[in-house]
């Protein structure tokens, strides 16, 4: 009992969702399922006729065989009719679902917390968003096809079997049974094999994606041969993986075609003598072989539904378990924030760190203000970062906007306060355009043209082919570091949005462009509160507040000029960077004659 019960949950939690999308679309299957039995009553009804017809040809009339020629043609017109429209409507059905769950995982996906990202496996994402959904819409279209005409198709010819003559009837049943009973067997381990061969495609669609989005560093330190043997590692998992699901599928299969053909000679022995001994005629035993070529196929049909359908089961268990991941909280105030911060004894830590990344970072920032801050790799200046735009939850009574505890405040409504660009900016496969113009839906070409000249990267536009309607390639991969935090920087100034979070941002330009993008950034800043990260402290030379972290800890704190008259850190590096810079722009001495 208990394990039937486990079954039954496990069954209702692969295939649950995709049968209540499915009933979105009832009407279809309704249709289907009503035309399905019309088209086995057509398939039934014409070895009765075939049987009939032999026994009553010595004694029957032209007539007689015309009218009967006639009804068959009318038959294989209405089962050629029926089995167009159920499969037409269920396999539409099926497809309609798939469409449906794909839009669902996707929307499910983009609610995730980033944190649950931080883990995941793009290959192993996509594997479940394509193989694995393809798999469940088999049993939603194909396998109500197919399982409703066996359904109609074994019961009915059997009782007709039944009507005419038993022994011959259990002849063929005999078998049957033997089949099923091996089918049980084999059943638990295709549905093993069918999770692992899931599992590792799964892993060879990662390898392959790191390994196409890497190419340069691969081909840089001559890793070709590696990343070769660690694909060729996986793929053989999948090789036999899938071996040992072929040769178990090819069982299923050889079981039900062999099935089929003793079937047949059982019926023909018991059968044949039943006619010598003239209890069944002629047409009878015709017609036994006829309704037996009638559930042939249903029972290879049965054979291929039952070894896919664990494959499908394991595949509706890996989208289940996305679906079972708690998406990000939408609850919350969305008040009209203006940007005013205030963070007090800030300490956070990563889930399952040991340090805090950060410590007790406390500070208040007005609307308008810019806050700069300053650190080594590992500081905490992204972690603050990413907290303020909420990627993270920060302990409740820490970090305030306008006012507001952050925890109280929708995630949405935090991220329309602020416009972000990454330490690593992330740009699509499409135009230059069309990445800067992504944050804002009525992006016009002025707009675009102030923007990209904020960020200074107007004066890159000649070295690219089509200027901005040039296409960056994936991830940006045509354009140098500098030029795709430009873009990133671009797409930030355009949003038009009251506060902006510059996560070093400028790390890849030279000074005189660096000069540039500050002039541009104080004609587009309009009263934006700013938060900049960066090592390049020439950066923040009118910054309100500068906060220099340690180890998740502020050591230093106070504007620029305040900084430099303490003599600490920031001193230090800030003249180590001028007398850096000063030599970079110094003019080379001339050589002696």
């Amino acid at each position: 009992m208990l394990r039937t019960l486990s079954w039954l949950r496990s069954v209702r939690r692969a295939f649950g969702r995709p049968l209540a999308l499915l009933r979105r679309h009832r009407w279809l299957v309704v249709i289907g399922c009503l035309f399905v039995p019309v088209h086995a009553a057509a398939m039934l009804w014409m070895p009765r006729l075939f049987g009939d017809t032999l026994d009553s040809l010595t004694t029957g009339s032209a007539v007689q065989l015309r009218a009967t020629c006639w009804l068959l043609l009318l038959l294989a017109g209405v089962e050629s009719a029926a089995r167009f429209v159920s499969r037409r409507t269920l396999i539409d059905a099926s497809r309609h679902v798939e469409q449906d769950l794909k839009d669902e995982l996707v929307l499910h996906l983009q609610r995730l917390p980033i944190a649950w990202f931080d883990r995941a496996r793009t290959g192993d994402v996509t594997s479940r968003m394509t193989q694995d959904v393809e798999l469940v819409r088999f049993v939603m279209g194909p396998l109500l096809l197919h399982g409703g005409s066996t359904l109609c198709l074994l019961p009915a010819g059997l009782w007709l079997m039944l009507g005419m003559d038993v022994p011959v009837t259990l002849a063929s049943l005999g078998v049957f049974a033997v089949l099923f009973l091996a089918m049980r067997t084999v059943l638990p381990r295709l549905h093993a094999w069918s999770k692992q061969s899931q599992e590792a495609i799964a892993a060879v669609s990662q390898q392959a994606q790191e390994d196409f989005a890497g190419i340069r560093v691969v081909m840089q330190f001559d890793r070709v041969d590696r990343e070769l043997a660690a694909m060729a590692t996986k793929n053989r998992r999948y090789l036999l993986a899938n071996l040992r699901l072929v040769r178990l599928r090819s069982l299923m299969n050889a079981m039900t075609h062999s099935t089929s053909g003793v079937v047949t000679l059982g019926v023909l022995l018991v059968g044949g003598y039943q006619v010598i001994e003239q209890r069944i005629t002629i047409g009878q035993l015709f017609q036994f072989l006829g309704y037996l070529g009638l559930m042939t196929f249903p029972l290879e049909i049965l054979g291929w539904t039952l070894a896919t359908l664990p494959r499908a089961h394991a595949a509706g268990v890996r989208i289940a378990e996305l679906f079972e991941v708690a998406p990000e909280a939408d609850a919350g105030a969305e008040p009209e924030l203006r940007g005013a911060l205030r963070v007090q004894g800030l300490t956070f830590t990563y889930p399952g760190a040991e340090r805090p990344a950060l410590a007790d970072v406390t500070f208040e920032l007005a609307p308008g203000q810019k806050l700069g801050l300053v650190g080594a790799v590992g500081s905490g200046k992204s972690t603050l970062l990413a907290l303020l735009l909420r990627y993270y939850d920060p302990p409740r009574g820490s970090v305030f906007v306008d006012g507001h505890d952050v925890l109280d405040l929708k995630p949405s409504a935090l991220r329309r306060l602020f416009a972000y660009t990454a330490q690593e900016p992330f740009l699509f496969s499409d135009t230059v355009a069309a990445n800067v113009g992504f944050a804002a839906d009525d992006a016009a070409g002025e707009a675009i043209d102030r923007a990209v000249g904020a960020a200074a990267l107007d004066q890159d536009l000649p070295q690219l082919r089509e200027g901005l309607a040039t296409i960056v390639g994936e991830r940006g991969v045509t354009l140098s570091g500098g030029q795709k935090q430009r873009v990133s920087l671009a797409r930030a100034v355009l949003s038009h949005r009251p506060g902006m979070l510059l996560d070093d941002t400028l790390s890849a330009v030279d000074p005189v462009t660096e000069r540039r993008i500050l002039q541009g950034l104080r004609n587009e800043r309009r009263g934006r509160t700013m938060l900049i990260a960066s090592h390049r402290l020439s950066v923040l030379t009118d910054a309100d507040l500068i906060l220099v972290l340690d180890r998740g800890r502020i050591t230093e704190r106070g504007d620029h000029h305040t900084l430099l008259a303490q003599a600490g850190a920031y001193a230090a590096a800030f003249w180590r960077q001028s007398e850096a810079s000063a030599l970079e722009s110094a003019p080379a001495p001339e050589a002696r004659p």
